[in-house]
């Protein structure tokens, strides 16, 4: 109807306009034809966005799965892509702003200073993402460009750490930190 005409295109023109779409959709009522064109459209745009299905206290517990999978597949998403919350009381509020910093680690410094009890949250997954990618880089050695990755590495997850914590790190104390990573990989290499 009329309604849902001006709703969609409200939401386009916001989205149009945002840096980061959170998509909230009803555990409930499913997803419906109406909601996948916007999906669609939405996705179009090429915006970083999260799925959430909001209402999944609402689900019987032995239906929790299935419900998850059929909105990822009618939204051509894996399963692991939709964030389960409840926004009446925040549960899974942590997983959501996990999901928005995995998705745009870029907008972990402001997730952290906005929302200070979450910030272990995201610094843990900062460094679980450095060891990642550190492990990668030792199963395919390259003497030199091992060094270089690693120590890039590292310092990026110290710096993302630091911002988290609205801690500014000037650019001599980065050189120092680069320097610290640097030598003490140079001395394992040895």
């Amino acid at each position: 109807g009329i309604v849902g005409e001006q709703e969609k295109n409200l939401a386009l023109t916001a989205s149009m306009d945002a840096d980061f779409l959170v998509l909230v959709f009803d555990a409930i009522q499913g997803i419906k034809k109406t909601e996948q064109e916007l999906f669609n459209e939405l996705s179009a745009l090429k915006r970083p966005f999260v799925v959430v299905l909001n209402k999944i206290d609402l689900v019987p517990r032995k239906d929790l799965q299935a419900v998850i999978s059929n909105a990822a597949l009618n939204l051509g998403l894996e399963p692991d892509q939709i964030v389960p919350i409840v926004a009446k009381d925040g549960k899974n509020l942590g997983k959501v702003l996990l999901a928005i910093a995995a998705t745009e680690p870029e907008m972990v410094a402001a997730l952290g200073q906005a929302l200070p009890e979450y910030r272990w949250q995201l610094a843990w997954q900062s460094i679980v993402r450095a060891a990642s990618i550190s492990a990668a880089i030792a199963l395919a050695p390259l003497p030199v460009m091992d060094f270089v990755r690693v120590v890039i590495t590292q310092s990026i997850m110290v710096v993302r750490i630091a911002r988290i914590y609205n801690y500014k790190i000037p650019p001599r104390r980065a050189s120092e930190l680069v320097a610290t990573f640097g030598l003490g990989f140079l001395g394992r290499s040895l």
